[in-house]
């Protein structure tokens, strides 16, 4: 076993051989690899820095060793696979444990619930995942908007998607990103593994990035996984290979989509009955998909297809377009055609693929797994996840084999002479090309013609889009209303749902009018980001788009439009708008970065001062700890030193404002000095002390009563002679360091009138 193992991880070659310029490459990528994960370290962490040269000595060492010139494969592969290792599960954890707190997708809730439902003996397919949204404090931009104006609350994947997570998780993974990341350590294993060792160092190159993702929430790695599997078992057992591809379908329905070319290629390398060994074949993949999702079909047919199946047929209220393909390009250009024309068009391009795949299959064998790429570029909505896992198995497919890359001569054309009969010219084709070019030539002409008449016809119906002003009445620094007119030119009249797209996804911005506009006439409308995230951020171009609820179309859109930048003052002043932070792992004002200090991380620390979150917001410390350690925490942004000068509503408890054992204040600091107000009504006339790079101003206040605080850190920067910065941090903190619950609540911040 200790031998099969050290040649499946490249350590059993003959020390002689000498490695190549692949496996050398490899050992590069991952010193580069290693190298950037430190410096991702150094960036974020700066007090433990030091973690980070561990990373950077390792990285550096597998640098030079791949200019080494007597370096052998044996240490090329097994130096490039402890690299990559070290700074995959590094990355991971340093993004999990630090940066990214909290999930991020509706999807990985999805899973999540699923989870929890199954080990409650119940069906997730009857439950909506909203609960669990709010439970991790989603704001509505982290859901999936439908184009009349409602969210996706559906667990929309099969049954695998969240019970091949449930082993880990009853084990103790109970965050199922720590799941998810297993899936993604098994296929790069198994690639890196099963391909031939002067490959296997260069095998790893294209996988850096994937623990990022993972740690985004992204729960992909788990398809991919059985996609790996259903490569790799292809040269073993192929009716287990494609039991594989089936339960990737069962994981996510995408998968399925290279079902139709594994056929092609089962039918062109059966050695025996072809149609009976394909049809053997496409009932495993059926048995694959439909076994693990049998016990949830059966308890309840109709919930289980709605979920994972009705969504991907037309009929439905559709999910909004986007994503990195062709729905995101026409929609830049105001086109936004139903789903039903995008499956048309999968559809046109998949069997021109699988034609191209099967009648030049010695040369595409290989490819197999590129085909789906090509096809989910034209999916509606064509995600990254949904086209980069396919990297997986064809990357597997690609270091194994080796196939030259070379371009396809596909051109039916090139032995015609021109004549004027088209009679004369499709004799002139080969019998073998008739079928399809005719067919090709007839699905084109109809594409084509009902895409034309699609785009002719929109003028007609279209409804104009006025964007009449912009505003940010919250003071959050970025759009957050807008005023607009709609003109109905239609015939019909229509339901208006608002979209606003300044990233690659459109956000879903509501309305206090739900009246349908009628035909031939105007209205005004006043539309509202539905959070911070949706919000247009200062400086940035965007549009409106306008859907009509009632048909799912896109029937409007404003020409581009762009915010002009102003100046930087407190953001989110009054703390009207929250929204997740995913480096604290709880909601918390938009604009305001929470940090805290020795506090439990899952300890809700901040909280509004009334259930609406009108106004106002409430830092609360409870601190139990028997140790004298310093529990602290801050609220903070960075803005300009000429805006710090605030008037505070401030209401500090009487237990708080002691000064002795928890304080509350403001600290302005530009990284080199510091200048700190602490709130006390246990003093009575405002002190001031001051070193050359820190000052620390006492102001008294009275206990247990809102209290107007006034402080001007601009003056006081300048009167102690420090040159002035571009900007500072601004920091509201509450600290404490003995026993006791305490707290303290601001209303608003605002800014003299002298200075308004």
């Amino acid at each position: 076993m200790r031998i099969l193992g050290g040649r499946f991880l490249g350590l059993g070659q003959d020390p002689a051989a000498l490695a190549g310029k692949g496996p050398r490459i490899g050992l590069f990528i991952s010193g580069v690899f290693l190298v950037a994960v430190g410096f991702l370290i150094v960036l974020f962490f700066g007090p433990f820095a030091v973690l980070a040269i561990p990373l950077l000595l390792f990285g550096s060492f597998n640098l030079l060793n791949s200019r080494k010139t007597g370096l052998s494969l044996s240490r090329s592969n097994s130096l490039s696979l402890a690299g990559h290792l070290t700074a995959t599960f590094v990355l991971y954890l340093f993004l999990t444990r630090i940066l990214l707190l909290t999930y991020m997708t509706d999807s990985i809730v999805g899973s999540y619930m699923g989870v929890l439902k199954v080990l409650a003996f119940q069906n997730p397919y009857s439950y909506s995942i909203k609960p669990f949204l709010d439970q991790f404090s989603f704001p509505p931009s982290f859901y999936t908007p439908k184009v009349d104006g409602s969210f996706e609350f559906h667990l929309n994947y099969p049954a695998l998607n969240f019970l091949t997570l449930l082993p880990l998780y009853a084990a103790g993974l109970h965050d199922l990103r720590d799941g998810v990341f297993v899936f993604h350590l098994l296929s790069v294993l198994l690639i890196f593994g099963l391909v031939p060792s002067r490959q296997k160092a260069l095998s790893l190159a294209p996988f850096v990035f994937f623990p990022a993702l993972v740690a985004a929430s992204w729960t992909d790695s788990v398809w991919a996984f059985f996609l790996v599997g259903g490569a790799i078992l292809w040269y073993r057992n192929r009716n287990l290979s494609l039991l594989m591809i089936g339960f990737a379908g069962a994981t996510k329905q995408i998968a399925l989509v290279a079902a139709p070319f594994l056929f092609v290629r089962l039918w062109q390398e059966s050695p025996g009955s072809k149609l009976r060994n394909t049809l053997a074949g496409a009932g495993l993949v059926v048995a694959g998909f439909l076994g693990p999702n049998i016990p949830f079909m059966l308890s309840s047919p109709s919930q289980w297809w709605a979920a994972t199946i009705a969504p991907y047929f037309p009929g439905g209220a559709a999910q909004v377009p986007g994503g990195i393909g062709l729905s995101e390009i026409l929609l830049d250009f105001g086109l936004s055609p139903s789903p039903l024309f995008f499956v048309a068009l999968m559809g046109l391009v998949g069997v021109g693929s699988l034609y191209l795949y099967s009648t030049r299959f010695s040369k595409s064998r290989y490819f197999v797994w590129i085909f789906p790429i090509v096809i989910m570029f034209f999916y509606y909505r064509s995600f990254p996840n949904y086209i980069f896992y396919w990297a997986f198995p064809l990357a597997f497919e690609f270091f194994k084999n080796r196939p030259a890359i070379s371009i396809w001569h596909f051109s039916p054309f090139q032995r015609i002479p021109w004549h004027p009969a088209i009679g004369s010219t499709i004799r002139s084709v080969p019998i073998r090309l008739r079928v399809p070019l005719v067919a090709g030539l007839l699905l084109t002409t109809v594409f084509v013609g009902a895409f034309g008449a699609y785009v002719s016809s929109a003028p007609a119906s279209r409804v104009e889009v006025q964007v009449n002003s912009v505003a940010d009445p919250d003071g959050i620094g970025a759009a957050t209303q807008l005023n607009i007119t709609l003109h109905n030119l239609t015939p019909k009249p229509i339901l208006p749902s608002f979209f606003v797209k300044w990233n690659f996804l459109p956000y879903l911005w509501a309305s206090i009018s739900n009246q349908s506009l009628a035909p031939s006439t105007s209205a005004s409308y006043l539309v509202t980001a539905t959070d911070g995230l949706a919000a247009v951020p200062r400086s940035t171009s965007f549009r409106l788009y306008v859907y009509d609820a009632a048909t799912g179309t896109l029937v409007g859109q404003s020409l581009s439009f762009r915010i002009d930048s102003s100046t930087q003052t407190i953001q989110n002043p009054h703390f009207r708008w929250w929204t997740l932070d995913v480096g604290a792992g709880t909601k918390v004002p938009f604009g305001w970065k929470l940090t805290k200090a020795n506090i439990d991380p899952l300890t809700p620390p901040i909280q509004a001062l009334d259930q609406n979150q009108t106004a106002g917001i409430s830092l609360r410390l409870n601190y139990t700890s028997q140790a004298t350690v310093l529990e602290k925490i801050m609220l903070s942004q960075k803005i300009l030193l000429n805006a710090t000068t605030l008037n505070l509503s401030l209401f500090d408890p009487t237990a708080t404002s002691t000064g002795n054992q928890a304080i509350a204040g403001v600290t302005v600091t530009d990284g080199a000095h510091e200048l700190t107000y602490l709130f006390s009504n246990a003093t009575v006339k405002p002190t001031v002390v001051h070193s050359d790079y820190n000052a620390t101003a006492m102001i008294p206040i009275a206990g247990s009563a809102w209290t107007s605080v006034s402080i001007d850190p601009n003056q006081d920067w300048l009167a102690l002679g420090w040159a002035a910065p571009n900007h500072v941090t601004f920091t509201i903190f509450l600290q404490a360091n003995s026993i006791g619950l305490y707290s303290a609540s601001i209303r608003s911040l605002s800014y003299p009138s002298s200075i308004r």
